[in-house]
């Protein structure tokens, strides 16, 4: 099987959202709940003030899916900074779909965002695995990633919509 990785481009949008709602799914999440669509992607990825890089997996037309898509697969990361180690890459997500996974895309996706991160001398490379995705984690730890839940007890937390709204409310500044 023949892939290819490349930046994402705006043309791209539609199948990134595509694959964004396959993720959902796996997750059982409603469809009604993403606040993402093509717009936004675009405005946030290739507006004036870029938000995150995105890369794509790609097969030959030969090679589509069962539904017909030639994008199979995406990696979709950000820069941040740390305050103790710098600048660093958080990949937000690394999604392969099913019928193509165990071909080395998902491997060649995240070797792609760590070498851009080596080229850029950044420090580290970060992200987030679900507690359903022993395999995903498997394979990460195969690759180097140190799961920091196991090793030095840290949580990821989140503020959601409401929470959100609260703390903006419960600003005195």
């Amino acid at each position: 099987m023949s892939f290819a990785i490349r930046p994402c481009a705006p043309k791209d949008l539609k199948d990134i959202l595509r694959l964004v709602k396959e993720i959902a799914g796996i997750y059982n999440v409603p469809l009604g709940l993403l606040r993402t669509n093509v717009k936004e992607l675009n405005k946030a990825g290739f507006g004036e003030q870029a938000r995150y890089k995105c890369l794509v997996a790609e097969v030959p037309l030969e090679e589509k899916s069962k539904e017909g898509h030639t994008l199979i697969g995406y990696t979709l990361f950000l820069y941040t900074y740390n305050t103790w180690r710098g600048k660093n890459i958080y990949m937000d997500n690394l999604y392969v779909m099913p019928e193509f996974r165990g071909r080395q895309i998902g491997r060649a996706l995240v070797e792609q965002v760590a070498e851009a991160a080596w080229r850029q001398g950044l420090s580290q490379l970060r992200m987030h695995i679900s507690s359903q995705k022993a395999d995903v984690l498997s394979f990460l730890e195969r690759r180097g990633g140190e799961n920091l839940t196991d090793k030095d007890g840290w949580h990821l937390l989140r503020f959601p919509n409401e929470a959100l709204r609260r703390l903006a409310v419960e600003s005195r500044f």
